[in-house]
């Protein structure tokens, strides 16, 4: 993101990014019956952990950009806030993961909502 940027492009890239994340938590994951394990020592989960770094940079730039935006970057860090605490452990419950797809979902409406609305006003 740079200062001449459109803001849709910017919601784009943001929305790729919390695409990235959510396909990337998935696969760090191993589902038993009961739970889902998580080895939190594993190549794929540091570049996750690197992915969330990255994309909480990305957020402060947003933020800094369009200061205006507080609604979505209280929902954007509650989100990272908890994938960062779900994903830190070695054990979810399946009832865990689902809430957080729920919230990745609701994420990813609202930034495609904003997408829309960006470049119908452009």
């Amino acid at each position: 993101m740079d200062e001449y940027s459109p803001r849709s492009y910017d919601i784009l890239v943001l929305k790729y990014l919390c695409d990235a994340l959510h396909r990337d938590a998935m696969l760090t994951l191993h589902r038993t019956k009961t739970h889902w394990k998580n080895d939190l020592g594993s190549d794929q989960n540091v570049k996750f952990n690197v992915l969330i770094d990255h994309i909480t940079d990305f957020i402060g730039q947003f933020k800094l950009k369009y200061p205006n935006n507080v609604n979505l970057f209280i929902f954007i860090d509650e989100y990272l806030d908890e994938t960062y605490n779900l994903f830190g452990k070695p054990v979810m419950s399946l009832t865990d993961i689902s809430d957080w797809q729920k919230m990745n979902e609701h994420l990813a409406e609202i930034l495609t909502n904003d997408i829309k609305y960006s470049l119908s006003n452009t």
